[in-house]
């Protein structure tokens, strides 16, 4: 419509008419509907949730290059201990073996025979050694020194001579068994002490033999009265000459001497200390204890009047005159006497060990192991 279209229509009386009762119209509509929406009940409130925190996001950092990267160190814990082996007990000293030599004149001879503890050295170079109690003792009197000598890897026999301790049986001429104390000897019986001292080593030179001991390197400890045993037979063992068929004797190569003396009832040893054996050829031990006045100067005298006939080692270097030196003399603190000087207390049965080294396995190649069978058998 144009404009002067629409000037008409409004000047127009009649449609003005009419455009004035629409709009009366209109209005009265708005205002009743305004009316009934006010009559009408309210209408319930939704219940709304509660506002939730916006999480922030999560910032993350970029990683490292490759390069820079850490290495991951492994976990701090301890490795684990590995049990504990179980500890080995020591191995015993083998048990003393218990034997019964007869002696040509018809004694039972008890001994003790103490085996070397094992893996010290071999059989062929132990040490045997026998160890002799005094007058009215017996051979239960050496078990600390015996069992001392088997850590060492040495070979004890231990007898009681005849009269003594478990040896008290003797076999008549007519084959009774009667039974003898040492107070009931007579002096032929303590001249053949020295047949006890043959049985010991008959069964030594058994061992030998089996390539359990070398008697080569024989040694004998004795105690008191028991010294005048050992002289005796030491230079009765020297007396046997050396043949090609077959070695009898010159086994004994040390003798150690505790509170020795020379002389007792019908015993006597000056014939024994006057042969080349004991005055220059066997190596020998002097022990005694210093507090006794009488048993020191038996000890001195005796030892004095072998080593003046043995060789002077003034001259020597002190290595010389150790590898040389044959004869020792020890004087211990103490009352104590014979057997009873193998005491802990003291340094004798450390000067016996020492003396066995130095005197003889020091030496072995000089005393090597031969089998030893007579001739004839036995």
């Amino acid at each position: 419509m144009t404009r002067n279209n629409l000037d008409r229509s409004t000047s127009h009386p009649d449609l003005r008419c009419k455009w004035i009762l629409a709009g009366a119209a209109l209005c009265f509509c708005l205002v009743a509907g305004a009316a009934a929406l006010a009559q009408l009940p309210p209408k319930p409130a939704v219940p709304q949730p509660a506002p939730q925190p916006v999480p922030k996001p999560a910032v993350t950092q970029p990683a490292p290059p490759a390069a820079t990267q850490p290495i991951p160190k492994p976990p701090t814990t301890k490795p684990a201990t590995p049990a504990a082996k179980p500890k080995e007990e020591p191995k015993k000293l083998p048990e003393p073996v218990p034997m019964q030599l007869d002696t040509k004149d018809g004694w039972k001879i008890h001994c003790l025979f103490y085996p070397p503890k094992e893996k010290i050295r071999k059989g062929t170079e132990t040490v045997p050694i026998i160890l002799l109690h005094g007058w009215g003792g017996q051979g239960s009197e050496w078990n600390y020194l015996a069992t001392g000598l088997q850590t060492y890897g040495h070979a004890a026999i231990v007898p009681d001579l005849r009269g003594h301790g478990r040896s008290t049986t003797r076999k008549e001429r007519d084959g009774s068994l009667s039974t003898v104390k040492y107070d009931d000897l007579k002096p032929q019986d303590m001249e053949a002490f020295l047949l006890d001292l043959e049985a010991v080593k008959s069964e030594l030179l058994k061992m030998h033999n089996a390539s359990e001991v070398n008697i080569e390197l024989l040694t004998v400890v004795a105690a008191q009265e028991g010294c005048i045993i050992a002289l005796n037979w030491a230079a009765w063992d020297w007396h046997w000459p050396i043949t090609p068929a077959y070695k009898q004797g010159q086994d004994v190569k040390a003798l150690i001497l505790l509170s020795p003396t020379d002389s007792f009832r019908r015993m006597n040893a000056t014939a024994a200390l006057n042969t080349p054996a004991i005055q220059r050829q066997l190596s020998l031990l002097f022990a005694v204890g210093a507090e006794d006045r009488k048993s020191l100067s038996d000890a001195s005298r005796m030892h004095s009047r072998i080593e003046k006939l043995r060789p002077s080692l003034k001259n020597e270097t002190l290595e010389e005159q150790r590898r040389l030196r044959d004869i020792f003399f020890i004087a211990a603190p103490t009352t104590l006497q014979g057997t009873k000087l193998t005491d802990a207390s003291l340094r004798v049965n450390r000067a016996i060990v020492e003396v066995i080294q130095m005197r003889l396995l020091n030496r072995r190649d000089e005393f090597r192991w031969a089998e030893r069978r007579s001739p004839v058998g036995g």
